[in-house]
């Protein structure tokens, strides 16, 4: 897709719902994407990256791998409560600034070397 079309889906979109149940989606770059724009996320516990970007009841709801009625609900949950859905996209997009761009990503890189080094 191009940039400029996922750029417009991002912004207009409610929320990102990140379905996956497989361990192969160890981090959710799709996530990332939407805690930079500031939206209310939706994924599943797979116990990968994704859990580290949504933070349950945080920036967005968690729900078990592979139960569609619990993701549903979930959908649902954000849908009806618009204030709270705000609150956690605001809070996904603080979150993202705080600690997944690529200056914060590099000066924690560089931390760890050095603490490494040091031992």
């Amino acid at each position: 897709m191009p940039d400029t079309d996922k750029v417009a889906l991002l912004t207009l979109c409610y929320g990102v719902v990140f379905p996956s149940h497989l361990r192969s989606e160890a981090f959710g770059i799709s996530l990332l994407e939407g805690a930079m724009y500031g939206k209310p996320m939706i994924s599943s516990e797979i116990g990968t990256g994704t859990t580290f970007i949504n933070i349950e009841n945080e920036t967005g709801l968690v729900v078990p791998p592979s139960d569609p009625l619990a993701l549903r609900q979930a959908m649902r949950y954000l849908w009806e409560h618009p204030e709270i859905a705000a609150e956690m996209g605001k809070r996904a997009e603080d979150r993202y600034w705080n600690y997944f761009t690529a200056d914060k990503m590099v000066e924690e890189y560089v931390k760890l070397y050095r603490e490494l080094a040091g031992k």
